[in-house]
């Protein structure tokens, strides 16, 4: 603790520092992770690397799954084929080159789940493979 003294109108007034400990949160770094808001669904690099040539998809199909008659999971099954409901994914780009990681636009798909657009605040969830061409966000836990 320090204390400092400063004048204010004529009258001497002490504050007092107190020392403040923080845990800052560390980023994730190896863990497959979805970002989800601003109106879109982040895949980050690790999460894309679970699926072979992941960016020779183009398209998307959402798929969820219940535990005790709650959305748990939702699954993004990767395809090629552009069919009504299928969502476009989107390679990542900073400064105009490609970078790692997958974009999915879509603002009623953050509605759907989480009842609202989430466009001030960005939730993390946990990745995982199911298959050859199918990732599950685990939605139950934020992470």
């Amino acid at each position: 603790m320090m204390k400092y003294k400063k004048r204010k109108r004529g009258v001497e007034m002490s504050e007092i520092w107190e020392k403040v400990e923080l845990k800052q949160t560390s980023r994730r770094v190896g863990e497959p992770i979805a970002s989800i808001g601003q109106g879109r669904l982040a895949l980050n690099a690790d999460a894309c690397d679970l699926i072979s040539n992941i960016y020779d998809y183009e398209w998307v199909q959402l798929t969820q799954a219940r535990e005790g008659g709650r959305i748990t999971k939702i699954g993004l099954e990767f395809t090629n084929k552009n069919e009504n409901g299928k969502l476009r994914a989107l390679r990542r780009k900073y400064k105009g080159k490609y970078v790692e990681g997958l974009n999915i636009n879509s603002k009623q798909l953050v509605k759907k789940y989480f009842g609202e657009t989430k466009e001030t605040s960005t939730a993390r969830f946990a990745v995982k493979k199911i298959n050859d061409k199918t990732l599950a966000i685990d939605i139950s836990k934020e992470i």
